[in-house]
């Protein structure tokens, strides 16, 4: 079924079954590679405090959350003992 849908979907668009598939790979992994820049954007842009913790729930999972804020727990404990 699925690739009786690919063949007529390539048919429309004038392509081989390999060609839309290609296609369809390649904006998969493009979309991929944009959600991952947003959430590194929204990550750098917390840790600077320039964008709120219910901002950062929209670009997050709660499991990136958590890792975010240990981490900065971590940073920050770290230059504190750095720093006595």
């Amino acid at each position: 079924e699925l690739l009786r849908k690919v063949d007529e979907e390539a048919e429309k668009e004038y392509k081989n079954r390999t060609e839309l598939i290609k296609d369809a790979v390649r904006s998969y992994l493009e979309e991929k590679e944009r959600k991952t820049q947003m959430k590194k954007l929204a990550a750098e842009l917390w840790l600077k405090g320039e964008l709120s913790e219910t901002d950062l729930k929209k670009a997050l999972t709660s499991d990136e959350i958590k890792d975010l804020q240990f981490g900065k727990k971590w940073v920050e404990a770290a230059l504190d003992e750095i720093r006595s």
